[in-house]
């Protein structure tokens, strides 16, 4: 039986409004979908997210609960109960896509985009140019998409294929993972390298029904300390999923 990775965080922080009639002015769409984003970094987000000038908000709730995303995806049996419940709820669908493969020297690392169609994942590749361990640049992959209805539950535009999972992850622990732990999740947590000069940071999110139960107070810039923050982070708690043999049902 999987288990469910939690993360206690009691008190995060907000760069920008708190207004969500305001949602979107500044960026169209967020990394976390419909929740607040939130993070143990601000300083460092300010300048991945262009946020110079904005207000910040420390938000605080006593037994507050993430769902750790990239610890429960590379979880190979809840990855499982995640997607077959996204797609019984026609979130996600298997296509067949082109990975267009490049290299990062400064990094040394590989990474790709996916796109729909050969043409589109040729055009950004090099003519000669190759792919991991020599393969070729563009070569074809069954992979999940984002559907219509992952984007209006979001309440987004639409989703792009490479986000697809993490996006119905943050579903699932919004509408799924209550039937399985037998409590409301705060929001979701993306563990990300923290490497600001590569734009890249730990980020998490607080789901809207739940942002009337936390409190908002404001924090003066020059207090800010995000080595501090994350040097607290704790490690994430398992808890047994429950009842995993069949899909949850959809609270919407």
């Amino acid at each position: 039986m999987p288990s469910v990775p939690v993360l206690s965080l009691p008190r995060v922080y907000h760069v920008g409004t708190l207004d969500p009639a305001l949602r979107g002015v500044l960026h169209r769409s967020s990394q976390e979908g419909p929740c607040l984003s939130v993070s143990l970094c601000p300083e460092s987000w300010v300048g991945i997210a262009r946020l110079g000038g904005s207000p910040l908000f420390a938000l605080e709730r006593d037994e507050a609960a993430f769902l750790d995303v990239l610890a429960a995806l590379r979880d190979p049996e809840l990855r499982d109960v995640i997607v077959r419940w996204a797609e019984s709820e026609g979130l996600i669908a298997l296509r067949e896509q082109y990975k267009a493969w490049r290299y990062d020297d400064e990094t040394e690392e590989w990474s790709h985009f996916l796109f729909d169609a050969r043409q589109q994942a040729e055009a950004e590749v090099d003519e000669f140019a190759d792919g991991p361990d020599g393969g070729p640049a563009v070569e074809p992959h069954m992979g999940h998409v984002a559907t219509e209805e992952l984007a209006r539950r979001l309440g987004c535009g639409p989703v792009d294929s490479l986000f697809a999972i993490d996006f119905a992850a943050i579903l699932w622990a919004r509408e799924a993972a209550p039937h399985y732990l037998g409590r409301t999740l705060d929001g979701v947590w993306f563990a990300e390298d923290y490497a600001p000069e590569r734009l890249s940071a730990p980020r998490g999110g607080i789901f809207p029904e739940i942002l009337s139960a936390w409190t908002a107070l404001p924090v003066v810039w020059a207090d800010v300390d995000d080595e501090e923050y994350l040097e607290a982070m704790p490690e994430a708690v398992l808890f047994p999923l429950a009842g995993s043999a069949t899909p949850a049902p959809s609270a919407i």
